[in-house]
């Protein structure tokens, strides 16, 4: 590609080079942008990390069940009663027919504070969630933002109820 330039006399010349200048002007805008975005870029990374322990299939032999983790396990019943292991934080149950939007809070400083004087759970700063299928969805996100709340870094979820329903044929 050529650049028309008015020559001597009439004539003209074509000139051979490219002009350069506006692609390094260009290039030089684009680095820059880079340089400015790239830190901001990792940092909002960082904040969007969740950590997450996806299900299983049945098939998978990897598949590890709640009584195999050493780590504290906060079971919401169906009755929407708050359990660690075999002992009731909280009993939920008469909120859940209706009533105020805000009408889990108190069941949700009572998990924040319990949760909080855990000197176990202090210690580790990670917690597993088994939450009944069954269950209003606000209370489950509430919950969890309240264990956060509490000081706990990792929430992990356990999303394979299939052990309950074993569990329960065997009680038959």
């Amino acid at each position: 590609m050529g650049m028309h330039t008015g020559g001597k006399g009439g004539r003209s010349a074509l000139m051979g080079d490219i002009n350069v200048t506006p692609m390094v002007d260009v290039m030089l805008v684009l680095l820059i942008i880079f340089m400015v975005t790239a830190p901001l870029i990792k940092e909002d990374a960082e904040k969007r990390e969740v950590e997450l322990d996806l299900p299983v299939t049945r098939d998978n032999e990897n598949r590890v069940s709640p009584k195999d983790i050493d780590k504290i396990i906060l079971e919401i019943t169906r009755d929407l009663q708050v359990l660690i292991g075999t002992e009731v934080i909280v009993d939920c149950s008469l909120q859940k027919n209706g009533g105020p939007r805000d009408r889990f809070e108190p069941c949700f400083d009572t998990i924040e504070t319990k949760l909080r004087n855990n000197p176990k759970l202090q210690e580790d700063g990670q917690i597993y969630l088994l939450a009944d299928t069954e269950i209003p969805y606000g209370f489950v996100v509430g919950t969890m933002a309240r264990i956060r709340k509490a000081g706990v870094g990792k929430l992990g979820m356990i999303t394979n109820p299939e052990y309950l329903a074993d569990e329960a044929g065997k009680g038959k």
